[in-house]
């Protein structure tokens, strides 16, 4: 990251203490939209859809492939599965083995990751633009004639098994399990990780069906941003995909998930000897399309999602509980979630739930004063431009935004929506959301150590992994 930018990340994230400048500096300067030229939307005639954008200055390229359909679209029974697709996509195809696809990106000087989300699987590639041909080739032979090797597959399977055995054990892998079960019941997002059945039952022929059933290209987004005219990018994809064939496989959509917890019962998950307890708090939250969304990112920036925040100044800074405390919101195709969490020391474990509910209640029933709202919009759009500084960053929120259900002019409506937001639909959206009565708790330490400072939270129900 280059020194500027760097600089201007940890001043954002900083706590500011006046939303004008010191006295005697110049008045700050008025904030850049997003620099985004036309994003040229077009598809194929086979269904796949092009979000293409060209860059100028660097000559690189970006491709990110995403396709609908991840771990929330796993039958309920192998959950997960989607997450091991996507580990063994560049294991093999019809003319190449795992070795020689790596042996090619690397003489292109690019890369290939491929990763698997609750809405989808994507795919992501970066080089040189003078390779775009070889690279779109590349990525549509990994995409669309993948064969799964049987030898590649058991060695994904085994990683998968060890990375498991490894977390068992995990705070965070333990609450995680709990508080997404809790806070979506059978909803398909209450995954958080894959069970060690289910990652033993995939084999090598389960991925090949589950590959034709979910690759389609009319359920596919190919972006594409770089230095290359959009009509050159257009007939590169059509070289490279356009013999890509749609076969009639429907898929069931993920309902919509709830907007209440299964239950807000204080749960306890035993970690016997633990030093510190892991706290989370939270709630689901509506889809990503929600109108709500721009109030909510600005009210949880004041309450815990920046190191300037409430929460931090209150459990860190002032009471020293925890290290590094936070708040942060999901935005999902069919529902998101709010999400509190905080390590903290035995002792304070009680202590620290009074503080996270104090300052959720006070955001609910109080306005923010008119600096903090403004320096919490500050944060919001300066993060914003920059982590959509680069075509690699950019290309990677344009796909996210699809597999959301949002569109390009989302990704513009960004800066202005944020800087609209008012401290009254704050103190509105903090009341619907993030009132404490309104949050389910999930507690992993040392049962003989908490148990007796949680009985006021009652009811309190313990609970495994």
């Amino acid at each position: 990251m280059k020194t500027g930018l760097l600089f201007l990340l940890l001043f954002l994230a900083a706590p500011l203490p006046a939303a004008q400048p010191a006295p005697g500096l110049p008045d700050y300067g008025p904030d850049r939209p997003l620099p985004l030229p036309e994003v040229m939307q077009d598809h194929l005639d086979n269904g796949l859809e092009l979000w293409l954008l060209r860059r100028p200055g660097l000559p690189l390229l970006s491709l990110r492939l995403a396709v609908r359909g991840g771990t929330a679209s796993d039958p309920p029974k192998r959950r997960g599965i989607s997450e091991l697709l996507a580990d063994t996509l560049a294991s093999g195809t019809r003319t190449h083995d795992a070795r020689q696809i790596a042996e090619s990106l690397q003489a292109l000087g690019a890369e290939l990751e491929a990763s698997a989300g609750d809405d989808g699987i994507t795919l992501a590639v970066t080089g040189l633009s003078e390779h775009a041909d070889s690279m779109l080739d590349l990525l549509a032979e990994v995409v669309t004639r993948p064969t799964f090797p049987e030898s590649e597959v058991k060695l994904a399977v085994a990683n998968k098994l060890q990375a498991l055995k490894a977390s068992e054990n995990d705070p965070d892998f333990m609450t995680d399990r709990v508080f997404y079960r809790v806070l979506f019941g059978n909803h398909p997002y209450r995954f958080s990780h894959a069970d060690e059945a289910v990652v033993k039952g995939v084999t090598a022929e389960a991925l090949r069906r589950l590959h034709r059933r979910r690759f389609q290209p009319g359920r596919t987004l190919l972006v594409m941003v770089g230095d290359l005219p959009v009509q050159q990018m257009r007939r590169l994809a059509e070289h490279a995909f356009g013999g890509w064939k749609a076969e009639p496989e429907p898929m069931a959509e993920v309902p919509e998930a709830p907007l209440i917890p299964v239950t807000t019962r204080l749960q306890l998950v035993n970690r016997k000897g633990s030093v510190q307890s892991t706290l989370r708090a939270g709630r689901p939250l509506p889809p990503a399309s929600h109108p709500d969304y721009p109030a909510l990112m600005v009210a949880n920036t004041i309450f815990g999602g920046s190191f300037g925040s409430r929460l931090t100044r209150n459990i860190r800074e002032e009471k020293g509980y925890t290290y590094s405390p936070r708040s942060s919101i999901a935005r999902l195709a069919r529902g998101g979630w709010f999400s509190v969490q905080a390590s903290v020391r035995n002792e304070v474990t009680a202590a620290t739930l009074v503080e996270i509910f104090y300052e959720l209640d006070r955001l609910a029933t109080t306005e923010p004063e008119e600096e903090e709202l403004r320096r919490a919009q500050r944060y919001l759009k300066g993060i914003f431009l920059l982590r959509n500084e680069t075509p690699s960053s950019l290309a990677a929120t344009l796909a996210a935004y699809w597999l959301k259900g949002l569109g390009v002019k989302d990704l513009r409506a960004y800066v202005p929506r944020i800087e609209a937001v008012t401290a009254g639909q704050v103190k509105q959206v903090a009341a619907e959301y993030l009132a404490s009565r309104r949050q389910a708790v999930v507690i992993t330490g040392d049962r003989a150590a908490v148990r007796e400072q949680l009985v006021p939270f009652a009811p309190l129900e313990e609970a495994t992994p």
